[in-house]
């Protein structure tokens, strides 16, 4: 990210702020929410490359039916429960429209518009789009090349991940015909009349296990973001009395 603090050294007066009184707390907000959102990544990464280990009580209890009374593998599924790893991926989409919602904010208190954004709401079936037409028709004068330059930035990022990652959100708050298994998908294979797990796949989102989608996600908002707050951050300088 650019600088993210609220304050920034100043040769002759000590501290110059970096973003107006009503940003700094948004900008704080936003840095912690990147922060757990990061952490939350690294514990479904983790999670899912100790993934066979994870499910041993799913597969020895497999196992065990199979050898009472065996059944069609060719004719089934085996998914395995991880109620950490559920909780854990709810929380990433949760965590990534909540970054969203903050930075938006961001374009008010800076008075980019004359408007009050308090997130990233869809109008009707745009995602951001009140934002966007905020952007579009309440710009403060001085500010309307630098509110076109933010509608060009998220537009352009719209088309990459955000759209995709709150739609694939929505399907998980509200899912269709069970839609987006949260579970680990067990590869079974039989051998001398027992079972054996040749492998234990994270649940995918858009054909892309967890792990990798939420990393990439990551590595999109944080470029997004950072391109964001550049923009937002070059109308400054600011004098030190604000």
């Amino acid at each position: 990210w650019p600088p993210t603090t609220t304050y920034g050294d100043n040769s002759s007066q000590g501290t110059t702020p970096l973003w107006s009184s009503e940003s700094r707390g948004v900008i704080q907000s936003c840095w912690s929410e990147y922060s757990v959102l990061n952490y939350c990544i690294g514990q479904i990464s983790g999670m899912c490359t100790d993934a066979e280990q994870l499910c041993q009580k799913q597969i020895v209890t497999l196992q065990e039916q199979y050898k009472w009374q065996p059944f069609p593998l060719n004719q089934m599924l085996f998914f395995a429960q991880q109620p950490d790893l559920h909780i854990r991926i709810e929380a990433f989409f949760s965590g990534v429209k909540t970054l969203l919602d903050l930075l938006v904010q961001l374009i008010s208190t800076e008075k980019v518009v004359n408007v009050r954004i308090d997130g990233f709401h869809r109008d009707k079936d745009q995602y951001g789009g009140r934002v966007m037409n905020t952007l579009r028709g309440n710009a403060v004068k001085p500010k309307k090349e630098l509110a076109a330059s933010l509608q060009e930035l998220i537009q352009k990022h719209k088309i990459l991940w955000i759209d995709e990652v709150i739609h694939a959100r929505d399907l998980l708050v509200h899912p269709e015909k069970g839609m987006h298994q949260l579970m680990f998908n067990l590869e079974i294979l039989e051998r001398n009349g027992a079972l054996f797990c040749l492998k234990a796949n994270p649940p995918e989102i858009n054909s892309k296990p967890i792990n990798e989608y939420a990393q990439e996600t990551l590595r999109q908002i944080t470029g997004f973001s950072s391109s964001f707050l550049a923009l937002l951050h070059a109308v400054h300088p600011r004098s030190s009395d604000q």
